[in-house]
């Protein structure tokens, strides 16, 4: 061999002994790891993911004791990424998990709901509700809520019957339910729900939630002497009706209360809008029409009752709408004439229309058949100063309450179409959301004349008047509750 391929021989063992011990250090192998990113900023490389999250959920035995779960999850804003690197520093999953721990909440499987808000029509326009989010980890813990918020508003017989298709047909008068519902869209999507976020174990709780929009006590009050439910209702700004929902134990407003008795107060804002569509048949007082027959010879003031009126009686039929225990709409069916009106004749002196109306008679507003949908008082935490009137139709014949001058004719966006009437006695009244006006500012109406027709203008939901009666000026005076005359 020669020297100069000796030295060859020499040189390639010295660089392959070279290669093997670079190589044996892994410095240009690559290897596959997986790179751990929270918020988007990694915090290490580990040789095994699921090794990761076997970890994590051995080390979490308190969240899987406090959930009744048999695993947990990795965070949601950690992501475990593949990579190809040369990069030799290997996490253990220990340290990722040590980490990790005090930083971010562990998942758990579970479902989030979202019951989305809607539009809605108020008095001061339409609003956009907001969406309203829910995690449970049982489907049936949300299921059996939504039944339970609906019993709050729906009868639970009549619901059940309902539901199992035992409802008695109506032979003379009653009421069916045609449909029940909830009118919220409702998503259900099933996800790794953080630990950190509020978590629905209980049906009881979530009914609470979704009644009242909130977990926190509800305020108690002591019951005095001579309380009554309709009295501690208006006095604390609630409706007998959010009363009886805040306190399960009590089934009407009838209901007795006894001195020291603890009550919640409770305000009720509920989460979804549960809608009963019921098909209901009643039999009705059909109030007599006076008619007046002008004498010459007999003197101003003077009445004589020619014909005694007689009220009658229909079987009115209706569908009426109830969106949360309130009626939002009732449309006319059917009036079938039982026993027919006979109209009061009465003969007076000389005609003529005063401007001042007599505070001890009033003409009821509308036409017989009439539901009154919404009383006076309280409802939602907000005073509802006059009646709503509804079940006559669109268009049908609003009257004045009583002799007076038309004050008002004009129309608002709240409003709608509508007349403020002055009575010159003190009282004023309101009549609002019509379709028509027969009358203008200025003009003097007696009682029972026709001043224009019923409809749903302005903010309005449902054909309906809503009529006030007040002492001194119109919205700014006193409200009276309109039945306190009639």
């Amino acid at each position: 061999m020669s020297l100069k391929t000796w030295l060859y021989t020499i040189i390639a063992l010295l660089l392959s002994s070279l290669v093997f011990f670079i190589g044996g250090n892994n410095v240009y192998d690559p290897q596959e790891v997986y790179n751990v990113y929270l918020d988007g900023k990694s915090i290490g490389l580990i040789k095994s993911k699921l090794e990761l999250e076997r970890y994590i959920d051995r080390e979490e035995e308190y969240i899987k004791e406090k959930y009744n779960v048999d695993k947990v999850y990795i965070p949601n804003n950690l992501d475990i990424v593949k990579e190809i690197t040369y990069n030799d520093k290997i996490y253990s999953a220990q340290s990722i998990y040590e980490e990790i721990k005090d930083k971010s909440a562990f998942t758990i499987k579970g479902y989030v709901i979202t019951i989305k808000g809607g539009e809605e029509m108020t008095e001061d326009g339409t609003v956009q509700n907001e969406d309203m989010i829910i995690n449970v980890l049982d489907k049936q813990v949300f299921i059996d809520a939504i039944n339970n918020t609906i019993g709050a508003f729906v009868d639970e017989d009549a619901y059940q019957d309902f539901l199992n298709d035992r409802q008695e047909e109506i032979t003379d008068t009653g009421s069916i339910i045609q449909d029940v519902y909830i009118q919220n869209d409702i998503l259900i999507k099933e996800s790794n729900i953080s630990t950190k976020d509020q978590i629905f174990l209980t049906s009881e709780d979530l009914s609470k939630y979704l009644l009242f929009g909130t977990l926190e006590e509800q305020e108690k009050y002591t019951v005095k002497p001579g309380d009554t439910i309709e009295s501690v209702s208006y006095n604390n700004k609630l409706s007998v009706g959010e009363f009886l929902i805040a306190n399960e134990e009590f089934t009407s407003a009838d209901n007795l209360l006894y001195t020291g008795q603890q009550v919640t107060l409770g305000i009720i804002k509920p989460a979804v809008k549960v809608v009963e569509d019921d098909y209901v048949v009643t039999v009705e007082t059909a109030n007599y029409d006076i008619v007046y027959e002008d004498d010459d010879n007999l003197a101003i003031g003077i009445e004589i009752i020619k014909q005694k009126g007689e009220n009658g009686i229909n079987r009115v039929t209706r569908q009426i709408i109830t969106i949360n225990g309130d009626i939002k709409g009732v449309e006319p069916i059917s009036s079938e004439e039982i026993k027919p009106t006979v109209t009061q004749i009465v003969i007076r002196g000389q005609k003529y229309i005063s401007s001042v109306g007599n505070p001890k008679v009033w003409r009821w507003p509308t036409a017989n058949n009439y539901v009154i949908s919404s009383p006076f008082g309280w409802r939602w935490g907000k005073f509802h100063q006059g009646l709503d009137i509804s079940g006559c139709g669109y268009g049908s014949p609003i009257y004045a309450a009583n002799n007076g001058v038309v004050e008002t004719a004009s129309y608002t966006d709240t409003n709608g179409n509508y007349i403020i009437i002055n009575h010159n006695n003190g009282y004023k009244s309101v009549y609002a959301h019509m379709a028509y006006l027969n009358v203008k500012q200025g003009q003097i109406v007696e009682a029972g004349q026709v001043i224009g027709g019923m409809g749903e203008t302005g903010y309005a939901f449902g054909v309906h008047l809503h009529f006030s009666i007040y002492l001194g000026e119109a919205f700014f005076g006193t409200p009276m509750n309109p039945l306190q005359f009639y």
